[in-house]
């Protein structure tokens, strides 16, 4: 196993092992772990019927991929900015890994050719993560490649209102835990079907996302056991996170962001919350 696919591996272990409270790095920016502000790629979406003849072999299409991240170094310097793009089954192998070239003031470039199925309608992960001179694992980012086979005009998701508490008390030292529950309610003009996902995020720790899930509480959200979601479907996404007696105390401003399918993002909603003692 490579370096990378090491990383990636601890990725999804970390990503499913966390606990379902709110961790600092929620709450607190890391003053030592290089983040990510900024992650873009393109094209976003690919379609077949527009694609040169010299990209198509056969069953098989060829894509250049071109990717682009900010990264801001609070302490440690960044020494690597590295990348995957994954199968639609994202525990397998990953179709490319690499690593983007510095070219300064924190903006990290890069290219990778990638072989995709010519016949199958797809969504391709594609994660980014830096490493900082100790080799310990900084900030994540990750979107998707999409990959159709007839163009078809698409819309943004809308986030249309937060349904979160505006304050909320700390628990005392050997008290139990407060729960906090984050419900946005999100429409899409294609339809809710065509909403992939909906998250959010510390507006001090842009490089660290969490879902929100319309289940009804059916299935893991992210890192939580439940997502707290009364009924699948109607387009209430919701999370649940607990306030420990550990959590510091102030405001803390979170932005909420839906994507669709297609890659088409949502206008971002910001929401504060004050932990109180």
């Amino acid at each position: 196993m490579t370096r990378s696919h090491r990383l990636i591996f601890l990725l999804f272990i970390a990503y499913g092992a966390a606990c379902d409270s709110v961790p600092d790095s929620l709450l607190e920016t890391s003053e030592r772990l290089p983040q990510i502000t900024e992650f873009s790629i393109t094209p976003q979406r690919v379609d077949f019927a527009f694609l040169d003849q010299s990209t198509i072999e056969g069953d098989s299409v060829h894509i250049s991929l071109d990717m682009m991240v900010e990264v801001v170094s609070l302490g440690s310097p960044v020494a690597q900015v590295s990348y995957a793009i994954l199968s639609t089954d994202t525990t397998g192998v990953p179709l490319r890994t690499g690593s983007l070239s510095s070219k300064g003031d924190g903006i990290h470039t890069g290219r990778a050719n990638i072989t995709l199925s010519a016949l199958d309608v797809e969504s391709y992960p594609v994660l980014v993560y830096a490493i900082d001179a100790n080799n310990r694992l900084g900030g994540e980012a990750r979107t998707a490649l999409e990959y159709v086979l007839t163009f078809e005009p698409s819309f943004p998701p809308v986030i249309e209102e937060l349904i979160i508490p505006e304050r909320i008390q700390r628990p005392a030292a050997g008290e139990p835990a407060q729960s906090l529950i984050f419900i946005a309610e999100v429409s899409d003009p294609d339809g809710l079907n065509n909403v992939r996902t909906v998250e959010f995020w510390n507006e001090s720790d842009p490089g660290t996302r969490y879902p929100l899930c319309d289940d009804g509480n059916l299935s893991p959200c992210g890192s939580s056991i439940e997502s707290g979601d009364a009924e699948a479907g109607d387009g209430l996404y919701t999370r649940t996170v607990f306030i420990l007696s550990s959590n510091s105390l102030g405001f803390n401003t979170f932005i909420f962001e839906a994507i669709d399918r297609a890659g088409l993002r949502s206008q971002q909603v910001s929401h504060t919350v004050e932990i109180y003692e």
